[in-house]
């Protein structure tokens, strides 16, 4: 996982959109513009802010810019190009009194920046910085407590973030930080920079190169129920973890290079909404590994997976217009996949054989767990993720089932003190993209729950569900138990004991309902469980009790309810099976289900979406 994260942050240092920050950089929130004049002085200070809408609304928000590496350290210390108020200025905000203040830290702050800048700068030339080195040479933080640019910026001026141009600079208002020289120089010396004196060497246990290794590894932001500060996935603090004289992280043989590669490219993922996806409590993280850009691989994997919504955003009308003409471009695909057809993914920019990774975590104290991590080619993941959807389906018009509606279906509103295991959607989900059967709880708990919940049809909530059966009729199927494109309807022909059982059943359950019409309690709330496990005692006592009821019938219903019972004890062979086991009973749940669909087919579609089932 740690290399394919470190190799997946040298595929987004080459994609154009990825909007990474480079190797050696900082981004910062800046929210002003220190515009200087050639000889160092202040000509105005203007805001650098940006418009972004918030809900309905628009509000500024500071702008990004990427600044020299900052190193997040106690105390007072400077950084290069400081972006920081008290640096930049020697000047700090007193909240108590209101008004600007130069205190000891505050022009010890200048003093630093002042000199580490000096120095980075010494011999570079241009426009810039001329003026920002004449800046700081001639600004003295004591003289300028009512400079007027600063004393207008008022409480504002506490905590601001400010970029440095110049008025003489022609490449219109070009930033310090991003002028040429300046990148290069900082960018050799970043290449450059030397290995500390006490560095622990050795061979790096993911990229085999020798180098230094990380004591310490970056925290890991942006993973919901975790720590505010982060977590992380090599963290050894504790001396019980530490081995052959190896203290901490040491002992993982991860070196610094591979370190900072695959910390930066998870908190990449972890802020970019299109990458990443919540399921039952887990993080879900996902990228393909390649030069060009995601964005198409991306959308079809939140479209097309239909495991989740699509990622909570607020974009533009022109976005949402192009999400959805993508979307319904891509509905062309999908509806080959289902098929059974091979996909075209050409129109998309996407190659089929593109590495594509998924990535489920949660977090653990201040540690992460790995539930899940898969990769595979994207054509594949996808091919998978269509076949799932296709085992789902009872007919082409069933619409996908997300795992979380999976997980409801196999709760009961009356048995709601019995929880589903905590890692049952992450085995869904591995069972998905791996092509394996199902978690044998999902059929347990599917034939479980239509065996003993009771029907309410007040709250249209009913047993035996088209979802269960759906449900069902999927673990039939990957357990290689019934063949695929079978049973997508009542299958009259098969000779299968249980499924037969289970098409009696709804038979004679019709047969009382026609005789008895408004009875409140029919055989299923009596029989259902025990004629769905043991057949062989039930089914002499239901086809005894239904001759009573065909005498109430008239010729009609008689002559036609008569010639399907034939028809299914056919099928049955010469007695009732005697016991069944779960995968049987699942098998009695689907005859049972289509059965009674096809009784209920002559209806509108309308009364049969609130028929019980």
């Amino acid at each position: 996982m740690l290399r394919a994260l470190s190799k997946y942050y040298d595929c987004l240092c080459r994609q154009k959109d990825s909007g990474l920050v480079p190797d050696g950089y900082s981004k910062v929130g800046v929210n002003y513009n220190l515009v200087l004049h050639s000889n160092g002085t202040i000509k105005e200070i203007l805001p650098y802010t940006k418009a972004v809408l918030n809900g309905k609304k628009e509000k500024e928000v500071p702008r990004d810019e990427f600044f020299p590496f900052r190193n997040s350290v106690p105390g007072i210390s400077a950084e290069t190009i400081d972006h920081r108020e008290k640096y930049l200025f020697g000047i700090e905000w007193d909240k108590k009194n209101e008004k600007l203040s130069a205190t000891k830290n505050s022009l010890l702050a200048f003093e630093k920046c002042k000199e580490k800048n000096l120095s980075f700068l010494e011999g570079l030339s241009s426009p810039i910085i001329d003026a920002y080195k004449i800046f700081l040479q001639n600004w003295n933080p004591e003289n300028e407590l009512d400079n007027p640019f600063l004393t207008a910026l008022g409480k504002k001026y506490g905590g601001a973030k400010f970029i440095v141009t110049s008025q003489e600079d022609p490449a219109a208002q070009r930033p310090l930080s991003r002028e040429a020289q300046v990148k290069e120089k900082w960018e050799n010396d970043w290449r450059n920079r030397p290995i500390p004196a006490d560095a622990v060497l050795g061979q790096c246990s993911i990229s085999g190169k020798y180098g230094q290794i990380a004591r310490i590894h970056d925290n890991l932001t942006g993973i919901s129920g975790g720590l505010a500060t982060g977590v992380n996935i090599v963290c050894l603090k504790s001396p019980a973890f530490w081995s052959y004289g190896r203290r901490e992280s040491y002992n993982s043989s991860v070196s610094q290079e591979i370190m900072e590669k695959y910390t930066k490219a998870f908190n990449y993922l972890t802020s970019v909404p299109a990458h990443k996806q919540m399921l039952d409590g887990m993080t879900l993280l996902f990228w393909a590994m390649t030069a060009e850009s995601e964005k198409p691989y991306l959308q079809a994997f939140n479209t097309g997976a239909g495991f989740f919504s699509l990622p909570a955003e607020d974009p533009s009308e022109a976005e949402r217009n192009e999400r959805q003409s993508q979307e319904q471009a891509l509905a062309s695909v999908f509806s080959q996949l289902s098929q059974g057809k091979e996909a075209d993914w050409k129109g998309f920019g996407i190659d089929q054989g593109t590495e594509f990774y998924i990535l489920g975590v949660k977090p653990n104290s201040s540690r992460l767990a790995i539930k899940i991590f898969e990769h595979n080619s994207f054509g594949t993941i996808m091919d998978r993720i269509q076949q799932h959807h296709r085992d789902m389906q009872l007919s082409p018009a069933d619409k996908q089932m997300p795992i979380w509606l999976i997980s409801k279906a196999l709760k009961s509103p009356i048995a709601s003190k019995d929880p589903l295991p905590p890692d049952l959607s992450t085995k869904i989900l591995q069972s998905i993209l791996r092509g394996s059967p199902y978690p044998r709880f999902m059929l347990e708990t599917a034939v479980r729950r239509a065996k003993t919940d009771q029907d309410d049809a007040a709250k249209k909530f009913y047993a035996v569900s088209r979802d269960r059966v759906r449900m069902i009729k999927a673990c039939l199927t990957r357990m290689d138990l019934i063949k695929r494109s079978e049973f997508t309807m009542l299958n009259t022909q098969n000779t299968d004991g249980a499924y037969n059982c289970g098409r009696l059943f709804a038979v004679l359950e019709m047969i009382q309902q026609k005789a008895l019409p408004g009875i409140n309690t029919t055989i299923k709330d009596r029989f259902f469980s025990s004629a769905c496990s043991t057949p062989y005692l039930v089914f002499p006592r239901l086809m005894k009790l239904s001759q009573s009821h065909f005498g109430k019938l008239d010729r009609g219903n008689a002559i036609f309810f008569e010639k399907i019972i034939q028809e299914i004890v056919s099928n049955l062979g010469d007695s009732f099976p005697k016991a069944m086991n779960m995968e049987k009973q699942g098998m009695f749940i689907l005859g049972y289900y289509q059965q009674k669909e096809k009784m209920f087919e002559t209806k509108s579609e309308g009364e049969k979406d609130n028929e019980p089932a």
